[in-house]
């Protein structure tokens, strides 16, 4: 039964990841290809920590905190600089 739930689940990641990496290669702005990329590494940590639940191993969720929060700072930092160099409308 749970593993159903486990492949559903990434089906559903996956799907998320081509509509993601879609928005990444097709954005209008900078701003739209940063969040993608944010969006897209997000689900490359929920997709680890699903691969976790379903091995029951809970081993790499430090690695995985620290991967989402770095790349979470690097979004924000970039956001930020271009913020400051494109104009507003």
């Amino acid at each position: 039964m749970m593993g159903v739930v486990f492949a559903i689940t990434f089906g559903l990641l996956c799907l998320a990841g081509l509509l993601s990496l879609g928005r990444l290669l097709l954005g209008r702005g900078t701003l739209d290809r940063i969040v993608a990329l944010d969006v897209f590494i997000t689900l490359i940590v929920a997709a680890t920590c699903v691969g976790m639940g379903m091995n029951e191993d809970g081993s790499n969720v430090a690695l995985a905190a620290a991967f989402a929060l770095l790349a979470f700072i690097g979004s924000v930092s970039a956001a930020r600089l271009v913020e400051k160099k494109e104009s507003h409308r």
